[in-house]
């Protein structure tokens, strides 16, 4: 009995401690927007990645299934958050509006910055560009 709470004992301590080791990969500028926007979150995995333009990134995944996509500096390219949506807080105003106007039954699942400006995609799996000031573009097929 004492070998298993003994096992129990390190194989806590042992994810507590990857947990903390997967959270000093991640800039302190990431770090923030975690908690931030994710506070009741924990770090998972941290995973470096090359990016679309050759450079790369890095995915933190957190424990209720979210991935945010980083640059080396830190800042969000992409989030995905399957179950509950992005927070609003995240998501441009105008997008917003767009998203709860013309889709009230649908949660923005996936959120990215793109050269031309925003990209969704909704839980019903339609895929929409925005503008920088979050004005719509077009729907991807």
């Amino acid at each position: 009995m004492r070998k298993k709470i003994y096992i129990a004992v390190l194989g806590c301590l042992a994810i507590c401690l990857m947990a903390a080791c997967m959270e000093d990969k991640i800039p302190s500028s990431s770090k923030a927007f975690i908690e931030q926007y994710f506070p009741k979150m924990s770090v998972v995995l941290v995973e470096m990645d090359d990016d679309d333009e050759g450079g790369k990134e890095y995915s933190v995944y957190l424990n209720d299934g979210t991935k945010i996509e980083f640059d080396m500096q830190g800042e969000w390219k992409r989030i995905g958050r399957n179950k509950t949506g992005v927070p609003s807080t995240l998501v441009p105003p105008a997008i917003w509006k767009y998203a709860t106007t013309h889709y009230p039954e649908d949660v923005i699942t996936k959120l990215s910055k793109k050269p031309y400006g925003y990209k969704i995609e909704l839980s019903n799996d339609e895929d929409m560009r925005f503008t920088p000031q979050g004005q719509f573009i077009e729907k991807i097929d």
